[in-house]
């Protein structure tokens, strides 16, 4: 036990507002939905979050902020039925059509996400949010998901606190405040009585360098847009590291969070 209480979710609250990484709007999600949809289908990400899981293959689960279908369409060939939310009416436009074209029946959309009433999708007994948890209220959904799932809950989120290198950053001269990092979750959870279980998944990140154009789109996303100079500098780096160097973003690391409701 602590000699003091202390507050983690009025800290987890007080950091979110100060972070620049801000939580994107459904519309941003609409307008992603199109060029997600491919590159999140059949990921070792996905493989090792399933790995994960103790499925018995009889469980109901649901997925929060679902997006295209990432981790939907692959646990509905293992469970009874998956019910996908989402507050981006496009991503589920595309999940629906890749569940049609793998000809799966046992997916049920909603249009809703984390601050809509979830009472009417029935019993639950698995919750998964995966890369979603850009809440600004972690107490509440943590409670939510915990409330709602009769055996256990699985999430991952950013180690880290920043989705771009700090590297690119200190280079580009952007000045910002990390997002909270994934260890207020587990400790929030020990408040509300859970013990949870904390593993690391990697990934290439989300930072794409094929191209300048394209990490400088990838850069300006993250960051929340760029300035002449922070993008002069960003197209510097790019040249300079990426082009000369071969020095690619560095793979992100998601902390793999998982607790027990029964």
């Amino acid at each position: 036990m602590f000699l003091e209480r202390f507050d983690f979710a009025a800290m987890y609250k007080e950091h979110k507002k100060k972070t620049i990484f801000k939580g994107k709007s459904a519309e941003d999600w609409d307008a992603k939905s199109k060029d997600m949809a491919p590159r999140m289908q059949r990921s070792e990400y996905v493989d090792d979050f399933i790995a994960g899981m103790d499925i018995a293959g009889d469980e109901v689960v649901l997925d929060i902020g679902c997006g295209p279908g990432t981790l939907a369409i692959p646990l509905a060939k293992k469970v009874k039925h998956v019910i996908a939310i989402d507050f981006s009416r496009k991503m589920l436009d595309e999940l629906e059509a890749y569940a049609s074209q793998e000809g799966i029946e046992n997916i049920t959309t909603h249009h809703i996400g984390w601050e809509d009433d979830w009472s009417a999708l029935g019993d639950v007994d698995i919750v998964v949010a995966s890369r979603s948890m850009e809440v600004g209220d972690m107490s509440h959904a943590l409670e939510k998901m915990s409330t709602i799932a009769k055996k256990a809950c699985y999430l991952t989120y950013k180690v880290g606190g920043s989705y771009v290198d700090m590297e690119i950053v200190d280079y580009i001269g952007k000045q910002i405040i990390t997002k909270p990092d994934y260890w207020y979750i587990p400790l929030i959870l020990y408040t509300q009585g859970y013990l949870a279980k904390v593993d690391y998944i990697e990934t290439k990140g989300s930072i794409q360098s094929q191209s300048e154009e394209q990490f400088i789109a990838s850069v300006s996303w993250s960051l929340g847009g760029l300035n002449v100079q922070e993008e002069k500098k960003a197209r510097e780096y790019y040249h300079s590291h990426v082009v000369d160097k071969d020095l690619h973003p560095k793979p992100f690391h998601w902390a793999f969070i998982s607790w027990s409701c029964s």
